[in-house]
């Protein structure tokens, strides 16, 4: 699909249009790091129409460091020059980031839809857990004991049948 074809098509989940690089670049930058990645295209209007953009030799570059450097972990975008109908556009393309989460600044968005959202505290630490493989499960509750465990609701005894403990274990 080209430029043209996706302009058309709009903003979604993981194409966004801007008139020039700013803070709010790097905030999609990010939320498309923390969920599927995506393509930012710098030199088009949110109305869907090519303004282009004057850049210099080092602009790239520039760009390139302004969001590797706002960001933590670190996202390091690939920039390349698109020429349509004699107007530079500029397309930022950031790959989904494998440790997440991504923040600027301390504040950690996602992309839903065609729109960047903060991402609460809980949504924050349930992606970190999942980007290294871990789950709530795997950590102690210190200050439960066996009292805490409701056996007459059933769900310990499903679990434990469903996963072949029953039986090998005394419970209650």
């Amino acid at each position: 699909m080209n430029l043209q074809d996706l302009i058309k098509t709009g903003e979604s989940n993981t194409v966004e249009f801007k008139e020039k690089f700013d803070e709010q670049t790097i905030e999609s930058a990010v939320a498309f790091a923390n969920t599927k990645g995506g393509i930012i295209f710098i030199g088009v209007s949110d109305k869907n129409n090519i303004k282009g953009i004057k850049v210099g030799k080092e602009t790239l570059n520039q760009w390139t460091n302004q969001i590797s450097q706002s960001t933590d972990p670190r996202i390091i975008p690939e920039l390349e020059k698109i020429k349509v109908d004699g107007k530079t556009v500029i397309a930022v393309k950031i790959k989904e980031n494998p440790i997440k989460p991504i923040s600027k600044k301390g504040r950690c968005l996602k992309r839903v839809d065609s729109s960047n959202r903060a991402m609460s505290a809980q949504e924050v630490a349930q992606m970190h857990l999942h980007s290294t493989g871990m789950s709530w499960d795997k950590y102690l509750a210190k200050d439960a004991s066996l009292e805490d465990i409701d056996l007459d609701d059933g769900v310990v005894v499903n679990y434990a049948k469903f996963e072949g403990l029953w039986g090998r274990y005394e419970y209650g």
